[in-house]
């Protein structure tokens, strides 16, 4: 009788771990602060190991991850993920809304580590392969828990996010089957929708190798600036042929951002700052410059100091400077320069509201400082006090047709007996649109000044200018091949006068942009050509594998 019992017994368990392994297609299991669904054709779970099996389009997610693959085996204890892919079909992984795909998956639920063989995936607009992949939440990488959104503003990743150090990486933006142009690195660490740094990096045309980087390569990513990786070409009239390098060294939670150039008129220009991240929040820096003053006709060193602090959109910073070469563009076409020392300046902003009124947005910010402007040492020192407000918006924007308005109003106050108060308003208003192949910028800029500064550098004057700027698509037999070429032109009001013109040619090669830009001065003689290779796919970033005449500024901005 007892021996029937236990062969009873021993048949039901049979029967029901035989129903898990074949009926069953789906599982769930508890986590730490959550659950884990485990779906496929074919589960079977050991209770005694706390490992299941999965055969046949598994699918395997919790709150932040989803997995699918062929074949899964998965550790309930450790929360421990191994996937394998076979003929045909990869592992693929989505997490944070990103997806990646390889041979085999070791990930761990709890530690949100784990590494991928042969992965390919996407960072950005970028296409990215390689030999191996290693993900793991972006605070555990050093320089990874800060960043800049589009608005220039420092925030902090969010916790989910994953960031990747991939091997034997290649990158690219190009989807042709022979890319036309590739970067390759022996290793890319990616912080997604904030940075990649690429290490031991070469640029390629096709095959023709344009340069390797003695230094890192950092890609930030969703910036509006201009951002050079490689060489920097270009003419200017007062250094002559320019040939310079950018790149940057990067250690726990900071970098160094570093760019060297040469001119044939024997001058010698470098840029480094170094930043390091004390909390997410707040970081310090120290940098140190040679430039060339064109009006004084001689190259000084230069040195920068201070802390930067960012939160929920508030921006703060104390900065300190000596002998630091200032450019101020007074007028259409009038870039003054001026040597200039900050013993501190404190600003601070707030982030941009909506301002329903108008359908624009504002913001407001504050500056206070302590001034000396020269190198003589009997200079003067000023304390400035300024706060303000900004507004933007686009009024009635639509399809190839986009009016917009930008306006500051900032007050100025100084301690000086006479010359006491400063405000300037400085408005400005414009269209974009479109007719045919032609595009065309106008641009309307007024300023108004009461008071003066006792300071060369900020004593602003009343400006009225009008900028045009028109240019003409000519295409190819090819619809992703085609030329633009562009003239832009400021005329001063005041003065009764052109002040300056800018010519552009440019060539659109698929995803590259190769762009030749003129700009003549003819106030004065602070004319130069540049030459700039740009990708199409990250406009925002501004990215440039090589390039010079990003200097100009941009009266269409709004």
């Amino acid at each position: 009788m007892g021996f029937a019992i236990r062969f009873v017994r021993v048949c039901s368990l049979f029967a029901v771990v035989l129903s898990v392994s074949i009926f069953s297609a789906s599982l769930s299991f508890a986590a730490d602060g959550g659950s884990v669904r485990l779906d496929a054709d074919v589960i079977s779970f050991e209770e005694s190991t706390g490992v299941a099996t999965a055969d046949g389009n598994v699918r395997i997610s919790d709150d932040e991850f989803y997995v699918t693959a062929p074949y899964l085996e998965f550790d309930n204890n450790s929360q421990q993920v191994t996937a394998f892919s076979s003929p045909g079909q990869k592992v693929s992984i989505l997490t944070a809304g990103r997806r990646l795909e390889g041979d085999r998956l070791d990930y761990n639920l709890v530690t949100r580590r784990g590494r991928i063989i042969n992965p390919n995936g996407k960072a950005d607009a970028f296409f990215v392969k390689g030999k191996e992949v290693e993900v793991m939440p972006s605070q555990t990488i050093s320089g990874g828990s800060k960043g800049e959104n589009e608005s220039g503003e420092f925030e902090a990743m969010e916790e989910e996010e994953l960031a990747a150090i991939w091997s034997g990486a290649t990158l690219t933006t190009c989807n042709q089957p022979h890319p036309h142009y590739r970067l390759e690195a022996r290793s890319v660490t990616i912080y997604p929708g904030l940075k990649m740094v690429l290490h031991k990096a070469k640029a390629y045309l096709g095959n023709v190798m344009l340069l390797a980087s003695p230094f890192d390569i950092t890609v930030r990513l969703g910036e509006h600036t201009a951002q050079r990786i490689f060489p920097r070409l270009g003419y200017d009239e007062s250094k002559g042929a320019g040939l310079g390098v950018s790149g940057s060294l990067n250690w726990n939670s900071g970098g160094l951002d570093m760019e060297f150039i040469g001119w044939s008129n024997e001058i010698f220009e470098m840029d480094a700052i170094a930043r390091q991240y004390l909390t997410p929040d707040l970081s310090v820096y120290a940098g140190i410059m040679r430039a060339y003053d064109k009006d004084m006709d001689e190259s000084e060193w230069r040195s920068r100091w201070g802390l930067d602090y960012s939160l929920r959109g508030w921006d703060m910073s104390v900065g300190w400077t000596r002998r630091e070469l200032l450019s101020v563009e007074k007028s259409a076409g009038n870039i003054s320069r001026y040597t200039l020392e900050r013993n501190p300046e404190v600003s601070i902003s707030s982030p941009w509201f909506p301002d329903p009124a108008v359908g624009g947005k504002y913001r407001i910010f504050g500056v206070w400082g302590s001034y000396r402007e020269g190198l003589i040492d009997s200079a003067n020192t000023y304390n400035r006090t300024g706060f303000g407000v900004q507004i933007s918006g686009e009024p009635g924007a639509r399809q190839n047709f986009t009016p917009f308005y930008n306006s500051t109003y900032t007050h100025y106050l100084y301690d000086d007996d006479i010359r006491d108060l400063q405000q300037v308003l400085n408005a400005r208003a414009g269209v974009l649109f479109s007719v045919g192949r032609f595009d065309f910028k106008t641009a309307y800029l007024r300023q108004w000044t009461w008071g003066c500064s006792p300071m060369m550098w900020d004593n602003y004057e009343d400006r009225e200018e009008l900028y045009q700027e028109i240019s003409v698509t000519i295409p190819t037999n090819q619809p992703a091949y085609y030329w633009n070429v562009g003239v832009r032109g400021a005329y001063d009001f005041r003065s009764d006068e052109l002040a300056e013109m800018v010519y552009k040619v440019a060539y659109n090669n698929h995803c590259l942009l190769w762009e030749a830009v003129y700009r003549n001065d003819l106030r004065g003689n602070d004319d130069w050509i540049g030459l700039n290779l740009s990708i199409n796919d990250l406009p925002s970033a501004g990215l440039r594998l090589f390039g010079m005449g990003s200097d100009l500024s941009d009266p269409f901005e709004h």
